[in-house]
């Protein structure tokens, strides 16, 4: 079962390092294999028991198992279960049977049938802040932290296992929020808020300035920047843009 779950943790969101520890008598454990897709997917196959996996719908339209393209038919439950019905027959009347007896029945359908089950041994994920920032999200103020969650790995100490997560919720709210997390090999920060149709106007006006006076900066610039930048990152931008125009002015002129 660690086995499985370790294949699973590094499904796209983990990366998966040679432990560097001194310390580990590697030779107390298997070695690192390194699968190819097919031998990764037979290798889950004999894990889970799976002798034959059932085929896929045909494409030809005569064939017994074909795919079907009737709506009527398609829906195998028409009729969902009644949510506040128990699996007896009996209607839940108070907040006592809801949780004690309906929402046990419904959690154990959504395991069965949805989602599957959590293992008995999951490993300790410890998570760890590595940056913080604050971005706009469609104009909408936001601090996004960098995560990284280290997996136990006391059971095989030869490899680390590191979840990467970007976790971002709202600025300026006080109470629950909404959160956004995002798993990947590297997430990135949401990108800054892009300016509206007349504000990119004004910055193009701001940088054909810069072009003719690229030292002097008039004050309508200024007032410019102050109006359409409401973010730290975007304004940092242009300033290294405009930077980098005078560097290569000046490298043309010889200064």
């Amino acid at each position: 079962m660690k086995k499985i779950l370790f294949s699973v943790l590094t499904a796209g969101v983990a990366y998966i390092t040679i432990a560097q520890e001194v310390n580990v008598d590697s030779s107390k454990y298997p070695q690192p294999v390194t699968f190819t897709a097919q031998q990764d997917h037979d290798n889950m196959k004999q894990q889970l028991g799976i002798k034959k996996l059932r085929p896929g719908p045909s494409g030809n339209e005569s064939a017994p198992n074909h795919a079907n393209y009737d709506e009527s038919i398609a829906n195998p439950c028409p009729q969902l279960p009644d949510v506040l019905t128990t699996r007896p027959g009996k209607k839940v009347t108070t907040a006592d049977m809801w949780w004690k007896q309906r929402r046990p029945e419904i959690v154990e359908d959504i395991e069965k049938e949805l989602y599957g089950r959590l293992p008995k041994n999951i490993p300790k994920i410890t998570w760890t802040v590595k940056i913080t920032d604050r971005e706009f999200v469609n104009r909408i103020p936001v601090i996004a932290k960098m995560l990284v969650g280290h997996v136990d790995n006391s059971a095989y100490p030869l490899i680390n296992v590191d979840i990467n997560m970007m976790l971002v919720v709202p600025a300026n709210v006080k109470g629950p929020v909404p959160v956004l997390m995002m798993f990947s090999g590297r997430p990135l920060f949401p990108a800054p808020a892009q300016p509206a149709p007349d504000e990119l106007e004004k910055i193009n006006a701001s940088f054909k300035e810069l072009m003719i006076k690229p030292i002097q900066v008039s004050k309508q610039f200024l007032k410019n920047i102050r109006l359409i930048n409401r973010s730290q990152d975007f304004l940092h931008l242009i300033f290294l843009r405009r930077q980098n125009l005078t560097r290569s002015l000046h490298h043309r002129k010889g200064y």
